[in-house]
């Protein structure tokens, strides 16, 4: 007989980004290892992106309840704060530097935070009649944590805390203008949560690591993002020829991860490598910053743009095959070594030159070179970024597409799934 497990997060298809991956994949392999899911997620939500191709990786047999939600957004008629990114600068009217302050000083933990009451009473009947062995939340948003905690001292229900990104270490709370009395409010919540939940999931060593430091009191588990198989079916890893010299990054690119260094090298290269900059594309899609669009007009690599401002998964799979370089960019900032973007690990299956920026002391830079990717490079340092352009081109050149990549079966979405029921196991096992 299977466990049952309710897993509350807002993010679910058709929304798309990292932040659905994560469970949707969860919850697609969890009934091999003997839990069968229940997804609570909201009716109508504000998504400011969509893929309703992600919605085929549910299984039928997979109850999905959707339970009507209040946005804040629809209150002012925009959203603002967009999944990671926010308005700086010239860019916004003073009237939205309120909102934002506001958004980031008086509604905390976040907007979501007007579906917890009305969740905690619809689940709370709801698990009277359907009992399960154990729930999840998922966050951010971390207003998700907050009916977790409600509804594991009304039911006494074990518990898991996911955490896809830090709570008050969150670097977006620096964009928000996060005062410090909001901040004290945010560190209270969180370490209620932690202390409260049965388990605290993080998705990387050193978010782990992070949460233990924050009290001896927090039980802890680690289960990586990873890459589904099945996505690749269709995936050609050696084309017989590629008319450009690809660079693509597909997904947000904010002001604290534009490579203005590699825009240089790259206007460099066009005028010291023959038929470079004929060859020379970049690709980017997804939610990308006037910033960003700005230093590639500066460098004179407009031409040279390819900017596609959506894609489907499945399109961006099929981007991987037609790229010559993969670029992975973490954010310039205190916390980005406890991040690994979800997109590494497709990249893997991908198999393709990766040009990383961010830090040498992160779980990127130790997971890159034991896949034999290459190591992070520094934002700053053109040298490098030179060197790994021109190598890739010559590749590029050579008819040299494929590259061999280690160690990627160790992040296949079924095996992480399988640790993630272990963890699952030993958290209820331990409550009985």
């Amino acid at each position: 007989m299977p466990k049952k497990l309710l897993v509350i997060t807002y993010y679910w298809p058709p929304s798309a980004g990292g932040g659905v991956q994560r469970w949707l994949k969860f919850v697609k392999y969890l009934s091999e290892f003997g839990w069968e899911p229940i997804v609570f997620t909201p009716e109508n939500p504000d998504f400011s992106i969509q893929d309703p191709s992600l919605e085929s990786d549910v299984p039928n047999s997979v109850e999905v309840i959707r339970f009507p939600i209040w946005e804040l957004s629809r209150l002012t008629g925009s959203n603002k704060v967009q999944q990671g990114v926010v308005k700086k600068g010239d860019e916004v009217s003073l009237i939205t530097k309120a909102m934002i302050w506001a958004r980031g000083n008086l509604i905390i933990p976040d907007p979501k935070r007007f579906w917890v009451k009305p969740s905690v009473q619809f689940l709370s009947d709801y698990l009277d009649r359907n009992p399960v062995d154990a729930l999840v939340t998922t966050g951010p948003p971390h207003s998700m944590h907050l009916i977790g905690r409600k509804l594991n001292e009304k039911c006494q229900v074990p518990w898991l805390a996911d955490f896809r990104d830090p709570w008050s270490d969150w670097d977006i709370l620096d964009d928000l203008k996060t005062g410090e009395w909001a901040r004290s409010i945010h560190r209270k919540l969180e370490m209620n949560v932690m202390k409260s939940a049965d388990r605290v999931l993080a998705c990387t060593p050193a978010m782990e690591r992070l949460f233990q430091e924050k009290s001896d009191r927090i039980q802890t588990a680690m289960v990586t993002n990873g890459v589904d198989e099945s996505d690749f079916t269709d995936y050609i890893r050696e084309p017989a020829s590629q008319e450009y010299f690809t660079l693509s990054h597909m997904g947000l690119l904010n002001d604290m991860r534009n490579p203005s260094a590699l825009w240089k090298v790259l206007e460099q290269l066009c005028e010291e490598l023959d038929g470079f900059a004929k060859s020379l594309r970049i690709f980017l899609s997804g939610m990308i910053s006037q910033d960003v669009l700005e230093s590639l007009q500066k460098s004179g690599l407009s031409k040279n743009l390819q900017y596609e401002k959506y894609l489907s998964h499945q399109e961006v799979v099929q981007q991987y095959s037609q790229s010559s370089v993969l670029l992975l960019l973490m954010n310039r900032s205190d916390n980005a070594d406890w991040l690994i973007p979800g997109k590494l690990f497709e990249y893997f299956f991908a198999e393709r030159e990766v040009l990383a920026f961010g830090s040498k002391v992160s779980d990127v830079n130790t997971i890159l070179n034991e896949a034999n990717l290459g190591a992070v490079v520094d934002y700053d340092d053109v040298v490098t970024i030179k060197e790994r352009i021109k190598q890739a081109y010559q590749r590029f050149q050579s008819g040299m597409y494929h590259v061999p990549v280690k160690n990627m079966e160790n992040y296949t979405r079924r095996k992480l799934t399988g640790q993630l029921a272990k963890v699952l196991n030993e958290m209820t096992e331990s409550k009985s």
